[in-house]
């Protein structure tokens, strides 16, 4: 009780400010921006084995609509719906066709990705509730879906506790030094699926539902440094609970990364791993195990603009791109994607509102991970491919 009272304070302390900050303006709302964007992807995977069937198939990666504003000065929201599978999170098993082939499967194909407000009575103490990312890993916070390097994320994102709702104190920049930071604590699991803190129960006694939590969290800390354009370097981790095995619930996570870039060269790299991740099926192979587990993973990427680079004209603005990306579990195994992409952005100065992008994926696994891909359907983390893949996707949005 004591500990909830004082959660309470802390909040009242930087939403009463808002008040000043409001009162002496017409409230007038600034928005709200209408703003998306449409990802149509095609994947063939190669070498699932003796008598499975291969071929193209298509479908969306990510199909994103949102609304932001602002309220009143120092007040801003921001709503995202999403009609895709990386809003899903039901890339295991179901692909690509999980975004445009729900509708006609019956499945699920929509949801609403972020819902927060954020209250900035002070730019360096700034309050963000409702639902977002957790403040974990740099190229997962910091890059959004249609800026990306390439079609899918690293496969660190398994490992972190993604989004969820609850409340964070953040600032980039604080007074000008290029430090940034950001602490929250949230529900006890993670609202995407398939990730190592995506087995708990928020609920608690009493009437329950969103009345009464059961006493337990995720807090998860980031705190980064930037130099501008050239360099973004952060460490950050989660402390939270997962389904119980052996005694214990406890499960902690930690990442640093970097990324950055100069003059058409960009690059990134990050260092991810969990200790007492639950045994849910990808994460260590062996079906129906109990116990804990320890994963990691880390990657590395590089590529250059060749139109940054005046090596090309402005109707010919590509940028090659290579990536190696290893996800391991202790004692089990590792699966190994390495990636080479090309990109293709139809008009430099505004790269992202149409692009063409093209990955060639290829796949190597050991130790027991193998044992999980006799067939056409293993599991993989997510974003990670158990088989050799070529990826092509058409991007535009507004």
């Amino acid at each position: 009780m004591k500990k909830n009272l004082v959660a309470l304070a802390v909040a009242a302390a930087f939403v009463v400010p808002g008040v000043a900050f409001a009162a002496d303006t017409s409230n007038a709302d600034t928005g709200p921006v209408v703003f998306g964007y449409a990802q149509i992807t095609g994947a063939q995977q190669f070498g699932t084995g003796p008598g499975s069937s291969n071929g193209l198939i298509f479908g969306a990666n990510r199909i994103r609509l949102g609304f932001k504003g602002e309220a009143v000065p120092g007040v801003t929201y921001y709503i995202q719906g999403a009609y895709d599978e990386a809003g899903l999170g039901n890339g295991l098993p179901n692909g690509l066709n999980n975004g445009l082939g729900g509708n006609v499967l019956g499945g699920n194909s929509a949801q609403l990705m972020d819902a927060w407000i954020n209250f900035a009575p002070v730019p360096f103490a700034q309050l963000e509730v409702g639902k977002f990312k957790t403040p974990e890993g740099l190229e997962y916070t910091g890059t959004a879906g249609n800026e990306l390097m390439f079609i899918y994320r690293n496969m660190n994102q398994s490992l972190l506790p993604g989004r969820s709702a609850g409340a964070m104190l953040h600032a980039d920049d604080v007074m000008g030094t290029g430090i940034g930071y950001a602490v929250g604590m949230f529900d006890n699991t993670s609202l995407d699926n398939y990730t190592a803190f995506s087995n708990g129960n928020t609920f608690g006694g009493g009437q329950s539902g969103l009345l009464n939590g059961n006493g337990k969290y995720i807090v998860s800390g980031m705190l980064k440094y930037s130099m501008g354009p050239l360099l973004t370097a952060e460490v950050s981790g989660s402390m939270g609970t997962a389904e119980q095995y052996s005694g214990t619930d406890n499960l902690t996570s930690w990442n640093v990364g970097v990324q950055g870039g100069m003059m058409g060269i960009k690059y990134g790299a990050g260092y991810t791993r969990t200790n007492g991740t639950s045994t849910i099926g990808y994460m260590n192979a062996v079906p129906n195990s109990v116990g804990t587990v320890n994963a990691s993973d880390w990657h590395a990427e590089l590529a250059a603009n060749l139109y940054e680079m005046t090596l090309t004209p402005d109707w010919l603005d590509v940028e090659p791109a290579v990536r190696y990306d290893q996800y391991h579990v202790a004692g089990a195994g590792t699966l190994s994607n390495a990636t080479v992409g090309l990109n293709y952005f139809v008009n430099p100065n505004n790269p992202h509102a149409a692009e063409v992008q093209v990955n060639y994926i290829l796949a190597t696994r050991g130790g027991s991970i193998d044992n999980t891909y006799p067939g056409p359907n293993g599991l993989a983390p997510i974003n990670g491919v158990a088989y050799n893949t070529l990826m092509l996707q058409f991007q535009a949005g507004f």
